[in-house]
């Protein structure tokens, strides 16, 4: 099945649609922190990321292509109520788009990765990635609708837990829920022993 572009000038583009779980006014804060959306994308490794008002200069690899190539790009943020447009100023991809569509269920987010028109996804520069990105946003919205219920977990999740790298990311949620269990193992042995 064929699915409309949400930007159908674009004659090179790809793109993915993410249910969110909160309302289009916390999405659009939420995207208003372009480093966190990209930093939650698991291929890319980003070694650099400094912003200076709507521009930044960043340095990533992106595993997802063929060729693991570093880019070392400037980005230009320009952001409306419901889309934020990052432009490229190096590589074959033009611009990324975060789109904010309501829905009866909260909101949408759309990423929507446009390329230059003389590219096509045979080449090994091309980001493959976005399928991936969308899941892991997916799960990342599904856990932050009731995260964010907690004061401290946004200062968690924002200085701790989206500068990690996504394998730092993995192995952290492991050993957390490997001491959860210990401790409810710990406390369901101590209780037994109370009892006897």
């Amino acid at each position: 099945m064929q699915v409309a572009s949400p930007k159908p000038e674009f004659n090179n583009a790809a793109w993915v649609r993410i249910p969110a779980y909160i309302d289009a006014n916390a999405l659009s804060n939420f995207c208003l922190n372009v480093e966190k959306i990209f930093r939650l994308n698991p291929y890319l490794r980003i070694a650099q990321w400094s912003t200076a008002d709507s521009y930044a200069e960043v340095c990533w690899q992106n595993h997802s292509t063929e060729i693991a190539h570093q880019v070392n790009t400037n980005l230009t943020v320009e952001s409306s109520e419901k889309e934020i447009c990052i432009s490229y100023q190096s590589g074959i991809k033009v611009s990324t788009y975060f789109i904010i569509e309501a829905t009866n269920a909260g909101a949408d987010l759309i990423i929507l990765d446009r390329y230059a028109d003389d590219v096509d996804d045979s080449e090994s520069q091309v980001d493959k990635s976005i399928h991936a990105w969308g899941q892991a946003l997916h799960r990342f919205f599904k856990h932050y609708k009731y995260l964010r219920l907690f004061p401290f977990m946004d200062r968690v999740i924002n200085q701790f837990w989206i500068k990690l790298s996504p394998m730092a990311r993995r192995v952290t949620y492991i050993l957390f829920v490997v001491t959860v269990v210990e401790i409810v193992a710990l406390f369901l042995l101590a209780l037994v022993m109370l009892v006897n």
